[in-house]
């Protein structure tokens, strides 16, 4: 079969990719919420139900566009593409809520378990990827046969995740309901008092401790050095060829696939261990900003994207599991859990300050670029923004709450 082609323009394109980004940025705003009243579980099995229900779209956009022609298929194609973003999007905040819990219920920090998720994600991505190049190839250049080949992994992901969580889904609403009941009985039959919507955010924002606020701001003064992956194209452009330009890719994932989970693992020893590998991931940035910026070359670029393949597993996982260390694992008196809607708080600030960064970052580029010096300023940019992220973190922990044991929501019992 042949390609469809739709003719769009890269403004519309354009236009495409920020309406998914900006759903998908709403739908991790509002499942967090929505895991907190419905539990982690069932938001989660509903994301993956949304993916796999969202790859034969694709599959089938050669017999949309054959029987109903160019317009339809771009709206099909478009309604796919939103689909799957917003599908991510569910299961995002959930996710990570589910992890902070379950850590905190092993009696365990989750560091670990957030480097490891990063790895895995990081080698199915590899993966994926590779196996679809095959399928493409093998099928004679078949987007369709490609498409509806990746229904399997999704729905085998789809069955295993009703497998872990289906019964925990139930018995979290049994538990909900079991709670319900005892506090009806317990008030005996007194009416309980229900807070209003400015008292529920006076609520949520009182259970944040300071720690958990520090933690946000060293991780968003981190993102600041995370712009968009197009500028380090841009830079090797002017010393590699086109051919060569999706290796730094793949040097970038293959790094942090084999160096997520060890670094997590080592960062949740203690605070210390955790710091260590924290700053050694900042320092592991700004080599990658230099070797970009002052080395125009192969070497240069290929070393680069190396440093940020150490910088993304040292750094990720671990901030992750850091504000998760700060978020409360319990329910909060008045409003209940309250762990989905902090990661969608959470997510987005982060989502913000990347959007910005990335603003930033062309702007610093174009002056480079107007100076004659190329397309170097946004690399300059990060290294100052790593360093006030790192010069945060230390001073947060000499003169704050993340060098406090106390202040962490999930530690280790102690042995008796």
């Amino acid at each position: 079969m042949r390609p469809v082609i739709l003719g769009l323009t890269n403004t519309k394109i354009g236009n495409l990719q920020a309406l998914a980004q900006f759903l998908s940025n709403a739908s991790k705003s509002v499942s967090g919420t929505l895991a907190d009243i419905l539990s982690p579980s069932r938001m989660i099995i509903f994301g993956t139900l949304l993916t796999t229900l969202n790859k034969p779209m694709f599959a089938g956009s050669g017999y949309i566009y054959a029987t109903f022609g160019t317009v339809v298929t771009l709206y099909w194609v478009t309604a796919g593409k939103v689909f799957d973003r917003m599908s991510k999007g569910v299961r995002e905040a959930p996710g990570k809520a589910l992890i902070g819990e379950l850590a905190a219920a092993s009696g365990d920090r989750p560091e670990g378990a957030f480097g490891l998720r990063q790895a895995m994600a990081t080698a199915g991505a590899l993966l994926g990827a590779s196996v679809a190049g095959l399928a493409y190839k093998l099928s004679g250049q078949s987007y369709t046969v490609t498409f509806a080949l990746a229904t399997i992994p999704a729905t085998l992901a789809l069955l295993l995740t009703i497998s872990a969580f289906g019964d925990s889904a139930k018995a979290a609403g049994a538990a909900k309901k079991a709670a319900k009941e005892a506090k009806e009985a317990a008030s005996g039959g007194v009416a309980e008092v229900q807070l209003s919507l400015v008292q529920k955010g006076r609520a949520l924002v009182g259970a944040l401790q300071p720690a958990y606020w520090q933690a946000l701001i060293v991780v968003s003064l981190l993102y600041f050095a995370r712009f968009d992956a197009s500028f380090i194209t841009l830079r090797a452009r002017t010393v590699m060829s086109k051919a060569q330009l999706p290796l730094l890719t793949s040097i970038i994932m293959v790094v942090q696939a084999f160096l997520s989970a060890p670094a997590g693992i080592r960062a949740k020893r203690s605070l210390k261990d955790r710091n260590q590998v924290l700053l050694l991931g900042y320092v592991a940035m700004i080599a990658a900003d230099l070797s970009f910026a002052l080395v125009p070359s192969m070497i240069g670029m290929l070393g680069g994207s190396f440093f940020v393949g150490v910088h993304m597993a040292l750094t990720h996982g671990v901030t992750l599991g850091m504000v998760a260390s700060y978020i409360p694992a319990t329910e909060v008196e008045g409003i209940g859990r309250i762990t989905g809607t902090c990661w969608s708080f959470t997510d987005f600030v982060f989502g913000i300050i990347l959007a910005y960064s990335n603003s930033v970052a062309g702007r610093l580029s174009d002056i480079t670029v107007a100076a004659r010096a190329g397309n170097i300023g946004c690399f300059f940019g990060g290294t100052l923004a790593t360093l006030l992220s790192g010069t945060a973190l230390i001073l947060f922990t000499q003169f704050g709450s993340l060098g406090k044991e106390d202040a962490l929501t999930t530690r280790k019992p102690a042995k008796a």
